[in-house]
């Protein structure tokens, strides 16, 4: 391989048939970038680029490249962005966002499934080769010092990824279009906070510990519904898969669970949920019956139209065996 002998001594000057030889990988990082930065909801491609820089606009750049002296430029100008890149490129390849970006690949190239695994796995190892040349020529004569914080970065990545491998999942086709009055598109984002402020609660009780057996409330998927919620206004139109309107269906059973029994006094939380802003013109007294109308109206809708669907089943049985540790 290209950068099996002297990685580090290989990019300080190309050999003339350096980019011919990286084209198909860097070609595949590029793509896997490209998704991330275009076509991924929730938290992640700004985390990405809070960390490292690499935005979309840098990933077109890094795309240009076409032959070997314009890869030797960027390795004397951006080298750490060109190490970002390769990173982040391998770890969307390791992700849900593989899926999408390697049915395009095999598309474009016309390749059968044979054909497109043994790209892959050309370019799996010529990157991991890419990565530890740009990690060796990054450190320069430093040796390990500067290798430990590359190593660094590297992992912080890495574990962007794992806790955001939910938000990478391709879009599941919608199973219906919602619009919200703004009462109802408060009561949504309260309940997906409260779960997210819930889940983050050190406490023995009961109600909490037994949280995380929803499972269709997961960290991340939690948090990129909360994202697209925050982006919708009064009268827009929201397309849901079933997946996410499983979680939403249990995120508004918590918050009427939490808010009908003792769980936010107990936990010393009810100042910070206050029901009267969420459902205004409600006296003090009869706030709490609100929410908890607004909550029935809507879980009650999907069971009606969606009650058939093992996954709403599921998702029910849960809330069940939840809201008996209230009992």
């Amino acid at each position: 391989m290209f950068f099996a002998d002297t990685p580090g001594a290989s990019l300080q000057q190309l050999p003339a048939d350096a980019y011919s030889r990286l084209a198909p990988c860097l070609s595949l990082l590029g793509m896997a970038c490209t998704h991330l930065f275009s076509h991924s909801v929730g938290p992640m491609p700004q985390q990405v680029t809070t960390l490292t820089g690499l935005d979309a606009a840098t990933v077109a750049t890094l795309n240009a490249i076409n032959s070997t002296p314009s890869l030797q430029d960027v390795l004397t100008e951006r080298p750490l962005r060109l190490f970002d890149f390769v990173i982040v490129g391998r770890l969307c390849l390791e992700s849900p966002l593989a899926t999408p970006v390697l049915a395009f690949v095999q598309h474009q190239m016309q390749i059968d499934d044979t054909q497109l695994r043994t790209l892959q796995e050309y370019c799996e190892v010529l990157s991991a080769q890419l990565q530890q040349a740009l990690e060796q020529h990054l450190a320069g004569p430093s040796g390990a010092a500067a290798l430990a914080p590359l190593h660094r970065r590297a992992q912080q990545l890495r574990t962007l990824f794992e806790q955001n491998a939910e938000t990478l999942r391709p879009q599941l086709p919608a199973v219906v279009t919602l619009g919200f009055d703004e009462g109802r598109l408060q009561m949504l984002r309260l309940a997906l906070l409260l779960v997210q402020e819930l889940r983050h609660t050190k406490s023995s009780h009961p109600f909490l510990q037994a949280l995380p057996r929803l499972t269709a409330l997961s960290v991340s998927a939690t948090e990129a519904m909360s994202v697209r919620l925050a982006a919708i206004h009064q009268g827009e139109r929201l397309n849901l898969s079933l997946s996410e309107l499983v979680l939403l269906y249990q995120a508004m059973h918590v918050c009427a669970l939490a808010f009908v029994s003792d769980v936010l006094g107990t936990l010393g939380m009810e100042a910070a949920f206050p029901t009267t802003e969420t459902v205004p013109n409600q006296a003090n007294g009869s706030s709490r019956q609100a929410v908890a109308s607004l909550v029935v109206g809507f879980t009650r809708w999907v069971e009606q139209e969606f009650g058939q669907e093992p996954a709403v089943q599921a998702a029910r049985q849960e809330v069940a065996e939840l809201a008996e540790t209230l009992s």
